[in-house]
């Protein structure tokens, strides 16, 4: 059986845009994944609403810095096959400076890459960046025009960085759009649709 980590925020654990918490089993996007792999791949989501790329938030109930807390998940898992990156949108929207978000996907590449393996033999798991959909236009006063417009650069930059580094990358935007709701969070028929198009992209990296 091969392994899949996927690593992510509150748009992997299924938080409903409509302040509802969370969405139905079947909803979630990871576990959309996992019925479209099949019982030969076993999907493990670890997802943490509010967390970072490699971001302290002090006052928060947990840690949310992602680069911390990504190795304990690597070794607990192990051994991996395949390790999905979805951070980057709570960079985006508590105004942390574009550069800082973008060295801190590229810190999560390098702890795939070069953390130690549990298992002696294994080999190091292939990397996927799933990249948060943008802002939309909501009620929330927080979620301003200048909010939206720092969303698009961010995929832009992240996107290109990535690529630079040989990691693959995929764009939520291409498939789910965030709700008006909340203007970050995806709806049930939107997490379902970004977990149907991930299908064949995880199996494609996993048969490599």
């Amino acid at each position: 059986m091969k392994s899949v980590l996927i690593f992510g925020d509150s748009l992997t654990w299924g938080s409903r845009p409509d302040g509802g918490g969370r969405h139905a089993f079947e909803d979630r996007w990871p576990n959309v994944l996992q019925a479209g792999l099949g019982p030969s791949v076993e999907v493990i989501a670890d997802g943490l609403r509010g967390r970072t790329t490699a971001m302290d938030q002090h006052a928060s109930p947990a840690n949310m810095n992602g680069a911390a807390l990504l190795p304990s998940a690597l070794y607990a898992h192990a051994p991996l096959d395949l390790v999905v990156i979805a951070l980057g949108a709570n960079d985006v929207y508590w105004g942390y400076p574009l550069q800082r978000a973008l060295r801190g996907l590229e810190h999560l590449a390098e702890i795939v890459t070069h953390h130690p393996l549990r298992v002696e033999g294994a080999a190091t798991p292939k990397r996927l960046f799933v990249l948060p959909q943008l802002l939309v236009p909501c009620d929330d006063p927080h979620v301003t025009p200048e909010l939206i417009a720092t969303s698009y650069k961010f995929i832009e930059l992240a996107q290109k960085r990535l690529g630079d580094l040989g990691v693959p990358v995929f764009l939520t935007e291409e498939v789910a759009q965030s709700s008006p709701l909340d203007g970050i969070h995806l709806d049930a028929g939107n997490t379902r649709a970004l977990g149907e198009a991930l299908i064949p992209v995880a199996a494609a990296l996993l048969d490599e």
